[in-house]
This record gives C-alpha cells, structure tokens and sequence, in this order.
C-alpha cells in the first residue's frame, strides 16, 4: 500500500489485488514498530514517504528482559525506542489506516481476487517458505501497560517470547524454527506459564493467533518486469523478527524506481542490504545459543566497566539496539562472553540466503 500511495500521488493508475475481502494482516493483534534501524525518527521517515501516521502507535521507552532463571535487565531509552501498534481487521490499525489513506489518493482495491502472477507489476503476496512460526495467546488482563521479553530455548528455541500489555489487553507469543515449530503449542503454554510466574497473574479465556515468517531474502528483486518488496522478496529481519520498516522501505523504492526509472536493486541494495546481512550475522550467532549464554548476557547488560558499556553501545537502550543492527555482534559480544563454550573457534548452523 506504501508503493500504491507514491504511484497514484505520483499520477499512475493504480489498482491493489487482495485474495482476503480486506487488506493487510489476518490476525488482530499487537506489533512494534523499530525505531534504532537509523538516526531519523521513525515516524518522521514515514512521513517522508507520504505514509500520514494517524493510526494507533504508542511510544515504548522501557523493556524488561529476563534470563531463563528470571534474572532481570530493564532496558530504557530516553527516545522512543520502538512504537506499539494495532495490526489486522480492527480500528485504528496500521493495516487499516493505509488502505484509507490508499484509497483518499485514488487506489483501487479488487478484493477476493486471483489476478495471475504475471499480470501484476508489484509482488506483495507474502511468504513462499516459512522456516519460523509465531504462536500467541490475546486476553484481558487488569495491569499496566508493558513490553517484556524472555530469552529461554525451552519456551522459544533460538529465538525469544514476549509479553505485551496495552490498554487491559495483554499478549504472550512464543517463536519457534522449524522443524521446532511441531512443538508450539507446547512452547506457548509453557511461556504462558512463565510470564504467569514472573508477573503473578493469571490468564484466562485466551484468543489464539499464528503467523509464519521467513529470513532468506532475494538478491535479486526485480524479476524480468515484477518486483518484489516485503516479505515476498524476503525482506524482514532476521535477527529478532522486525520486519514493517523493510515492507514500507521496499514498497516506497520500488514507486520510486518506476516513477524516475531507476534502478529497483540498485536502491534496496544501497538503503538496507548491509542491515540485512548484519542481521544474518547475527542470526548465525544467535542460533548457536544456549540458555547459558543468556544468563550472560543479561549479566553484561548490567556491566558497570565503562569498556563493557561503550562496547554495547553505551546505557541506552536505542543506541544498544542500534549498534547491534549496526555491526554484527560477533565483533563485540564474543570477546565479552569468554569462559565459556561460545570461546573460538564457534560452529555455527548452517544459514543460506536464497537468490
């Protein structure tokens, strides 16, 4: 829909095929929005991209991140480092804010259709081969707005879950690889369970949501006369998951491209491939982890030695996740964590990028 926008303002004649009987994600359910991936306020760089932000957000300065044995670190940031939205069929959801915005410039939208592949110009269909699946539990809950994460491979294996209270609603998620993925139910009651411990509550009369993902990104995403932005060309983070700024990036280039005539690789390529392969780096590294090696990291966070800090990227949490999104990890954090089986030489999974 970003793309849609710049081209119908850009004065093409624009139409948007939809399989589903209305646009953007099937689940309802709660999403942040990074704001470490560069300097600029996220906010501000959508609106560069003619994207007019009245939809649901919340800035979130504050997470909380525990170990397997629940040692805590509350990450702050003094600017917002990331924004809570809605996503899916609901009011005031992202999703739903750009098909109107969409619309208001002239888009139109073809629900319920099967346009042919060929036929189309721009390929936002989604992922052809999931190797992640996302399993979360929607409630209400009496408490205080919160963002919390757990890293612990018996709840998420390889990866993390997190805790998300807005407003009296609250949602636990759990994400799992695959061949894992067989076994996420099991993950989701039992990080449930955890976060039911940590926070002392108790959640009741759940709504259940899944999604699926995948992190090996096309090279190549310009296809004879197609291009191919979101996750139809791979685009998301691979890393801990983020993936909305490189859906709106990758549409805004590709209006781009075809307005001035420019190449479409070429211009993906020079604004986010290094921060795809940073986080494939770091990726690899990750997948080799084990709850050990979480307990240390939270017990880094906490460092006082101000080489430790500044090798983190200092105290707040916007430039930590910025210099991870930055430099892979391996540069700073394997040094860091000696004295343990992480210590050279590391073996990694195998990780390809498909082109």
């Amino acid at each position: 829909m970003t793309a849609a926008i710049n081209l119908q303002k850009a004065g093409w004649d624009v139409e948007v095929h939809e399989r589903k009987n209305y646009c953007g994600k099937h689940t309802r359910d709660f999403q942040f929005l990074e704001n470490w991936t560069s300097d600029e306020d996220v906010l501000e760089f959508l609106k560069r991209m003619n994207i007019d932000v009245n939809f649901y957000l919340k800035p979130v300065k504050k997470v909380q991140i525990f170990s397997p044995t629940f040692k805590q670190y509350d990450g702050y940031s003094e600017n917002p480092l990331m924004y809570l939205v809605k996503r899916g069929p609901q009011e005031k959801s992202i999703d739903q804010s750009l098909e109107k915005q969409a619309r208001r410039q002239g888009v139109r939208f073809i629900y319920n259709t099967k346009l042919p592949k060929n036929e189309a110009d721009i390929m936002a269909i989604g992922i052809k081969k999931p190797n992640i699946v996302t399993l979360g539990a929607l409630f209400q809950l009496d408490m205080e707005d919160k963002a919390a994460l757990i890293l612990d491979n018996s709840l998420s294996p390889r990866y993390y879950s997190y805790f998300i209270v807005d407003e009296g609603v609250g949602e636990i998620t759990c994400i799992s690889p695959f061949p894992e993925a067989k076994n996420i139910e099991i993950f989701l009651g039992k990080t449930i369970k955890t976060f039911e411990n940590i926070f002392r509550i108790r959640v009741e009369q759940t709504e259940e949501f899944s999604a699926v993902g995948s992190f090996d990104f096309l090279r190549k995403a310009k296809i004879n006369h197609q291009y191919y932005i979101g996750e139809a060309a791979g685009f998301h983070d691979c890393f801990l998951g983020f993936g909305m700024i490189y859906a709106f990036r990758s549409g805004f280039l590709a209006a781009q491209s075809i307005i001035e005539k420019k190449d479409f690789d070429h211009l993906w390529k020079k604004d986010f491939l290094k921060q795809l392969e940073v986080a494939e780096k770091n990726r690899k590294l990750f997948n080799g982890f084990s709850n050990y090696h979480y307990e240390r990291i939270i017990k880094l966070l906490h460092s006082r030695n101000p080489i430790v800090r500044r090798l983190l990227g200092g105290k707040d949490m916007q430039g930590i996740m910025k210099k991870v999104y930055r430099n892979s990890v391996s540069l700073f954090l394997r040094p860091l964590i000696r004295n343990s089986p992480l210590t050279l030489p590391l073996k990694f999974n195998r990780w390809s990028s498909k082109s």
